[in-house]
């Protein structure tokens, strides 16, 4: 079994599908070989915050109970606190038996965070983005020096602070947690493309895809038959 996460732009589009809306093909041939895998594919309370209760939220639905197994993954601040504790990940400590679909992600404890004045290097803008991050979750900074979850949202944050071109979108804090909970648990994780580089160029390593026509096909092509 492979355990995937589809952030709201793959599951949207999937959905988009599924009800007939035109330019979704080759999401619909990513759902036909999902189906003819061995795969999990669990909801979480990001998908909440991102769908509002919209017109897709009945086939999101749908697509949930087909695929998740009845698990969900655990809200992003008790995935962290389980990290710090265990010292290290567990596929445990991200999915649990319980969750609904009117309890969206909490992102107030890292409020402010994305308004963080980080100077120097790459690499010092990182360990200021730590150690704000650990005061705010009210944890020490020695305890997460080495832990996944403190490392990637650091190091978006720090590549953030620096790529002055970009423009920020009302979605930034929801991704970035959602990547540093997530992607250091999943076998796969299908995201947006301004994510997928991302992850790519802080040096992460793991399979990210974007939601790009030739991505989609490859990622269709790697589940197909697991």
């Amino acid at each position: 079994m492979i355990v995937l996460y589809l952030d709201q732009n793959y599951a949207s589009r999937i959905a988009k599908y599924l009800i007939g809306q035109v330019g979704h093909a080759h999401f619909g041939m990513l759902y036909h070989a999902l189906r003819a895998s061995d795969v999990l594919i669990p909801p979480s309370p990001f998908h909440v915050l991102e769908t509002r209760g919209g017109y897709l939220l009945p086939t999101l639905m749908s697509l949930y109970r087909e695929f998740s197994r009845g698990y969900w993954l655990r809200p992003w601040l008790e995935v962290v606190r389980l990290q710090v504790a265990r010292d290290g990940i567990d596929l445990d400590d991200l999915l649990a038996r319980r969750g609904s679909w009117e309890v969206a992600a909490d992102l107030e404890p890292l409020e402010g965070i994305l308004e963080l004045e980080l100077e120097g290097s790459f690499l010092e803008r990182a360990w200021l983005a730590r150690e704000q991050i650990a005061k705010q979750l009210s944890f020490t900074a020695e305890k997460t020096h080495t832990l996944p979850f403190f490392w990637l949202l650091s190091r978006f944050l720090a590549f953030r602070s620096l790529d002055v071109e970009r423009y920020p979108r009302e979605s930034d804090l929801a991704d970035l947690v959602m990547a540093a909970t997530v992607a250091p648990y999943v076998d796969l994780l299908a995201t947006d493309r301004y994510m997928r580089e991302l992850i790519e160029r802080i040096g992460f390593r793991g399979q990210v895809f974007s939601g790009r026509h030739h991505e989609v096909v490859a990622l269709a092509r790697l589940v197909e038959g697991t």
